[in-house]
């Protein structure tokens, strides 16, 4: 089928969510759990598939102060939630006891939080002081602690685990070697604050978002630049690969989600909007992705979590 048609009988599902801005969205491994976080809202959870609904399951545990989540990607710890609040600590969810295995303390003001694939490592960034990096199985302190000169924005790790990518205010594209934390290369990405970056699932491709109203997509081998898309007129926010990294998605203020066939660069699909974005994610088994939006002065709508399926 061509890469037009794919999302043409697609829909926007609206989950229930209460009032409060929705701060960011995450996938279960298995694809059976979407987990939302936001403003005056405790985190919640829906089960999909039969037996699911559209009210899901409240995590009050983890408390109603929630920036950030990651669910483990490893099989083995698919049950595992980090949580990220903004007050220095990331808690770690079972899924399976409800209720939270440790908390680890990072001491810093948290902004981003990213597993390497085999789910061994926690990467957390907190904006103007550095990274810390968790060894899931002796947490009681990070491994890696180190200060950054710059204000990150995002970070990653490779489809291999081998490399960490760091996103900057600068515009650049920081790489790393893991585990040595060795600087293998600089990838001067954009002229502005490069916002978002994605790691496409195959670990070719690196896409990066910026303020400069460009989405560009990086060989991860050579770090050549592999194309630029222009298709937008405000700054990127989020951008992520579908599970078989045939397509690229991406949301900026435009109140509007963009689909590009990641080979072509071809614009497939585009998703209106009623508000602003404020949280994207493609499920890791399906092409469908959920998106989280927030109160804008563009819009009137409310806030909400919605799967595009």
């Amino acid at each position: 089928m061509e890469a037009h048609h794919l999302f043409q009988k697609h829909e926007a599902t609206k989950m229930h969510w209460e009032q409060g801005s929705v701060f960011d969205i995450s996938w279960s491994s298995d694809g059976n759990l979407l987990t939302a976080s936001g403003s005056r809202e405790p985190v919640r959870s829906w089960r999909l598939g039969r037996g699911g609904h559209k009210e899901g399951e409240e995590h009050k545990g983890l408390g109603n102060d929630i920036e950030r989540l990651a669910w483990c990607p490893a099989t083995q710890n698919l049950n595992i939630l980090a949580a990220a609040s903004f007050e220095r600590v990331v808690h770690l969810w079972d899924q399976k006891a409800g209720s939270v295995s440790m908390s680890l303390n990072t001491g810093k003001a948290n902004v981003d939080i990213s597993w390497s694939n085999s789910g061994k490592y926690l990467a957390v960034t907190s904006r103007e002081e550095g990274l810390c990096i968790f060894d899931i199985a002796q947490p009681q302190s990070p491994v890696v602690s180190a200060e950054y000169d710059g204000i990150i924005n995002s970070i990653r790790w490779s489809a291999n685990d081998q490399l960490i990518f760091i996103a900057t205010h600068s515009g650049a594209v920081e790489v790393l070697s893991w585990p040595t934390m060795d600087h293998i290369t600089m990838i001067p990405a954009h002229a502005v604050s490069c916002n978002c970056i994605g790691i496409d699932p195959r670990g070719s491709l690196l896409a990066t978002g910026s303020a400069d109203a460009t989405m560009e997509l990086w060989n991860t081998e050579d770090f050549s630049l592999f194309r630029t898309i222009n298709d937008y007129e405000s700054p990127l926010l989020f951008t992520d690969f579908s599970m078989d990294g045939r397509f690229v998605a991406s949301a900026s203020d435009d109140l509007e989600i963009l689909i590009h066939e990641t080979f072509s660069g071809d614009l497939v699909h585009r998703l209106k909007l009623d508000s602003l974005t404020s949280a994207l994610a493609w499920h890791p088994r399906n092409l469908a992705f959920a998106y989280g939006s927030s109160a804008s002065t563009k819009s009137t709508a409310k806030p909400s979590v919605s799967i595009f399926l």
